[in-house]
């Protein structure tokens, strides 16, 4: 992985996370909060009989990628993988501020959507 190890953004570790909310577009953020956005794309296909998926998280400001792959499982693991991926990134880099972009509708609104209501309900 070409992910720059041991690098952080000034962050806290007493810091927890503790909501998600919907965030603005990358190019309305304000310059000094694009240093916590990670965007993340998947591609999922079938080779022979089998599913082969490619989950990838990308830094803008850093210019670099992350990637995880598998088999075996469908697009909709390679979401969840690539939301992962990012949760890895921000919990290794001791981030308290993560501005995640993904390119699925249904992850983005189950994050800053539902995920509100699953906490209310203590899910």
């Amino acid at each position: 992985m070409d992910w720059p190890e041991g690098k952080d953004f000034g962050a806290s570790p007493e810091e927890e996370v503790t909501r998600a909310e919907e965030i603005p577009l990358y190019n309305q953020l304000p310059e000094d909060e694009k240093q916590y956005a990670l965007f993340t794309d998947v591609s999922c296909r079938m080779v022979g009989k089998q599913w082969r998926w490619k989950a990838a998280v990308w830094s803008p400001t850093r210019q670099v990628t992350e990637t995880a792959k598998g088999e075996g499982e469908s697009n909709q693991i390679a979401e969840v993988k690539a939301i992962q991926l990012a949760l890895d990134i921000a919990s290794r880099e001791k981030r308290s501020v993560l501005c995640l972009y993904p390119d699925s509708w249904i992850v983005a609104n189950a994050l800053w959507g539902w995920l509100q209501q699953w906490n209310k309900n203590n899910w």
